[in-house]
This record gives structure tokens, sequence and C-alpha cells, in this order.
């Protein structure tokens, strides 16, 4: 699969090419459910995607009341999602384990985990972004899962090196999950605002960044952010809902705008392990 080195972006409400979601899945055979749009078409390493996902009444696999019922083993690599619209109840076959998902719930779904799907009526949509890389990680039985209204009582400063500045900080990030079933990955939440690392009085925050630690697929959950391009100087500007592909290596200006921005991410690396 080619690398793919340019900014892609889209919308949770795109109205791309929506297109029936086929899968051979290794466990249960040859599957249609749901209709599925494609936003980040590849990364720098390893195979990545993301998009959009969603079920209805009138759409392949579901039911004429809209509920959908798929079984599904993450066959492709990791699925980490993030809730959009509707609510799902999800069991983890091997263990019998329950959850209840709904718009906001975000659940990383490890590579090969046994799952039953049962999509409440009338509808669901959900962002999506898949990740495999041929590095081994860790093997899990179990989906990591969190909200994005999760308020741990400690944030972390976010800090790394930025090749050609040096160390930075900007903003605070909260982890739902620190490691893959291949290569590194990472999915949390991150913000910037007023009293936070690295942010000015008025909450905003501009920094350089080249996504240094590895591909980054981010949905702003508030506020909103500029990014400029060094090499071009083309600049971009995203609010609440639109999401962002940064391939790693771009050099950018990040900006975001006060009092406050958050974002929903996935950083991904296939070059080595977390």
């Amino acid at each position: 699969m080619s690398a793919v080195r340019e900014l892609e972006s889209g919308s949770r409400s795109t109205t791309g090419k929506w297109t029936p979601f086929d899968w051979d899945d290794p466990i249960h055979g040859p599957q249609q459910k749901g209709e599925v749009v494609v936003i980040r078409t590849g990364g720098t390493s390893g195979t990545l995607a993301s998009g959009l996902w969603r079920t209805g009444a009138v759409m392949p696999g579901c039911n004429a009341d809209g509920t959908c019922d798929v079984i599904y083993s993450a066959p492709l690599g990791d699925e980490t999602m993030l809730i959009l619209e509707g609510s799902s109840e999800v069991t983890v076959t091997a263990t019998g384990k329950k959850y209840h998902f709904e718009a906001g719930s975000i659940l990383s779904h490890p590579k090969h985990v046994d799952l039953s799907w049962h999509v409440n009526a009338p509808f669901l949509k959900k962002f999506w972004t898949i990740w495999d890389c041929p590095i081994p990680g860790t093997k899990e039985d179990d989906l990591y899962v969190g909200h994005i209204n999760d308020n741990p009582a400690s944030w972390t400063p976010f800090s790394w090196d930025e090749p050609g500045v040096g160390p930075q900080t900007a903003g605070e990030v909260s982890l739902v999950r620190n490691r893959g079933s291949t290569g590194t990955l990472q999915v949390g939440l991150w913000r910037t605002g007023p009293g936070m690392p690295g942010c000015k009085p008025d909450g905003s925050a501009v920094f350089p960044y080249s996504a240094p630690l590895g591909d980054e697929t981010i949905m702003v959950l508030e506020g909103q952010v500029t990014v400029t391009e060094d090499e071009s100087g083309k600049t971009s500007s995203f609010q609440a809902g639109d999401i962002v592909a940064l391939p790693s290596g771009l050099k950018i200006t990040w900006t975001s705008v006060g009092p406050f921005v958050k974002t929903f991410f996935v950083l991904t690396n296939g070059t080595h392990p977390n």
C-alpha cells in the first residue's frame, strides 16, 4: 500500500460516496452490513484508513425497523470508534461481557476479538479508524472504552520532541488506549485552554508540529483550529465535527483558537512497537 503524505480531511456530516460495507470475516464468512464512506485513505506506515459507518432501515444487511445485527472479529486490524449517533449493545463472544454504547462513547476493538453487535433502531453512525502493520504488539481479549466527556482527575501535559525545533509542550492529554495489537497505537483526548501547558492566557495555543510520534487521525470535538502547511502556506480551518488526517512528517503550524479546543485522536506508527 502506497504511503499517503498529504493532509486529508472530512466531516462527521460528509455527503461523500457511501458504499455497502463488505468484508470476509475469518470466523463468520462473507458479511455485508450498513454503509461506509472513507475519509482517510492511508498513512505513512502500516495499513491505515478512517471514515464513517452507518446503519438504518434501508441499508444493506439491516432490518426493516432500522436495527442491525453484526458479528465482527476486526479481521482488518485494530478498529477504534467514536459513536456519533444512535446506540448499540455489544457482547464479547468469548466472555459474554456486555457493553452499551451511545453517542459520545469511545471503543477500541483489538484485532481478532470476536464481538456481536445489536444496533438499536432507528439508526447508528460512527467514526472509525482501522490500523494494522506487520510488527507484533500486544494480544488483547477485551475492548478499551471511554467517553468524550471523560474528565479524569489528572490530565497529562502533552510533550514531544519536535524535529529541528526541540522539546515542546502544548495542552493536555488523557489516554483511553496506549498499545496496539500491532505497532504503535494510542487513543485518547487532547485539549487546550486557559491555564493549560503551552497555552496563552486566552486559552489559545500556537506551535510547530510534524506528528513525529506517528500518523494522527483527529476529530475536533469542541472549538476551532487552523492548520497551516509550512511548505505550501496552505491554511485550513476546522471546527467541531471535522476530521483531520495528519501524516507523520508533514510540517505544519497548529493554532488552537481560544478559549477552548478538544479533540479525539488515534495515533499510529508501524515502524516500531509501543
